[in-house]
């Protein structure tokens, strides 16, 4: 008997000595089977989108609640994974006067309440899908009536958008509207500064101009996509949409807002940059996105955050201008 008791403490011993010296490995493989087993328990969709192939800023932590334009519960001290490239001083003039644009999306969890209170899900698994819309008929007759033959007319068409924020626009801090009520109502809303003028803010221009380059064949749905994160426009942080498109096997954005915008302080309408017309512009100048929240177009989505969605494999990557 004392032999077997000498015998069971060498083995608790042993069993406490190696808990202790590979302590964050036994973490790390607890926080994986609690995360996969989390994804399960809430029914989520599709396949694991591999987040260690996407290179994600982590700039705000993925649960907790920010709302963009507001300094108080804006991000303090971003921690960054990876650095920006070293035009990144010189490209930050571009967005120097453009600082309310972090206004256009709220907070990632309030922006996921507002879309699960205000969205009716049709032929699609997430509320982002219904916001691009190719085969809807005003899309259709939008590149007809306009004679938008290529990518480059739709582009420079959607840089002729005006800027207009929510809260003027819509008497309300966040509002999405389908890409037929942008193109064809928005002109005439009394609440419209710039009247007879297709307007609105990023997340209306980010889905139309999505809408209008699938549905004018120009891409397909794996080859265009909305981004929605967390950028930093000149040292002011917040959340925005644009688009990313897929070309000679890479991604990189576009952004519609890159055109006019209606300044409220002046009450005047301010052109767009020269060099936002260069629709390649940000294949070699930096975009200044901190963090990434979600990928969608009509056919597919993807959560950047928690690694869930359904798309294809070229959509784990991310273009290098953010880097």
């Amino acid at each position: 008997m004392k032999r077997l008791l000498l015998y069971g403490i060498i083995f608790c011993a042993l069993v406490i000595g190696y808990a202790n010296a590979f302590p964050n490995e036994q973490q790390e493989q607890n926080v994986e089977t609690i995360l996969y087993d989390a994804q399960d328990a809430s029914g989520t969709s599709g396949r694991v989108f591999a987040g260690s192939d996407v290179r994600v800023v982590r700039g705000m932590p993925s649960g907790q609640s920010q709302s963009p334009g507001s300094p108080g519960r804006m991000m303090q001290n971003p921690r960054r994974a990876v650095q920006q490239p070293s035009t990144q001083n010189d490209q930050q003039q571009v967005f120097a006067d453009r600082p309310q644009f972090v206004q256009d999306v709220q907070g990632r969890d309030e922006l996921n309440q507002f879309l699960q209170r205000n969205t009716v899900l049709l032929d699609a698994d997430y509320n982002f899908q219904m916001y691009v819309t190719p085969g809807n008929g005003t899309v259709l007759e939008y590149l007809e009536d306009n004679d938008l033959d290529n990518k480059y007319d739709i582009y420079d068409a959607a840089l002729s958008w005006v800027w207009v924020s929510d809260s003027l626009l819509n008497g309300q801090e966040e509002a999405w509207l389908y890409p037929a009520k942008f193109l064809r109502e928005t002109p005439d809303y009394s609440s419209n500064p710039v009247s007879g003028t297709i307007v609105s803010d990023c997340e209306e221009q980010a889905n139309t101009l999505a809408s209008l380059f699938i549905a004018s064949g120009e891409y397909n749905a794996s080859s265009v996509r909305v981004a929605i994160g967390y950028v930093n426009f000149d040292g002011i942080t917040g959340g925005h949409a644009w688009v990313e498109v897929y070309e000679d096997g890479e991604w990189f954005p576009l952004d519609a807002t890159m055109g006019p915008y209606y300044d409220e302080d002046e009450d005047e309408v301010v052109a767009g940059d020269e060099d936002s017309t260069d629709y390649y512009q940000f294949t070699t100048e930096s975009y200044p996105v901190m963090e990434l929240w979600y990928y969608y177009n009509n056919e597919y989505f993807v959560d950047v955050i928690s690694h869930t969605g359904n798309a294809p494999d070229n959509w784990k990557e991310v273009p290098s201008s953010y880097y």
